[in-house]
């Protein structure tokens, strides 16, 4: 066998439990060190919960964002059909003001013609009156020419005159056939 060769560094045979009191030197050091690794384990399970936490937060933001905007959207779409109805009752509205103006207007008209009848009416009358009137004389005339002409004792003179003669006959036929289209 070959022979080792072992060097090792000199160890100080100094107590290693006094460096750790308190006023020793090294107690700051490992303390900071446990310190240090306390805190990179705990970051990491701190992280892991804070993602988690994030993650159920945001779908929970996300899920509240998806149902607001659909509601916005209904919204809007009722609006959209609440102005075309409106639009859609104005332009009614307005129609139905035209109608009535026009038929206040011709209300208006037809008063107007109605007077005017009336008082075309009331002249008719009174021109149906006047004829009702010569009717009458021209009826006593003619009757009163009828008595001369057959009474008893008249002259031979007058027997073979020919009466109250045609054109009489028809003005009274046309007086007579007259008198209805007045009254209507």
């Amino acid at each position: 066998m070959a022979p080792t060769f072992y060097h090792h560094s000199p160890v100080p045979m100094a107590d290693p439990w006094k460096e750790l009191e308190p006023g020793g030197r090294k107690l700051p050091w490992l303390l900071g060190i446990l310190l240090l690794l306390l805190a990179v384990g705990l970051t990491g399970p701190l992280i892991f919960f804070a993602v988690k936490a994030n993650r159920e937060a945001c779908a929970d933001v996300l899920q509240a964002e998806r149902a607001s905007r659909n509601s916005t959207h209904q919204l809007q779409r009722q609006l959209t059909w609440a102005w075309e109805d409106l639009q859609a009752a104005e332009t009614r509205a307005l129609t139905c003001n035209q109608t009535a103006v026009g038929l206040e207007n011709s209300l208006a008209l037809e008063r107007a013609g109605g007077q005017q009848l009336q008082a075309q009416l009331e002249e008719l009358r009174g021109e149906v009156a006047d004829l009702t009137q010569k009717l009458q004389e021209a009826s006593a005339e003619v009757e009163r020419l009828r008595r001369e002409q057959w009474a008893p004792g008249a002259s031979a003179g007058n027997s073979g005159s020919p009466g109250p003669g045609p054109w009489m006959a028809a003005t009274l036929l046309l007086l007579l056939l007259g008198l209805p289209a007045l009254w209507t």
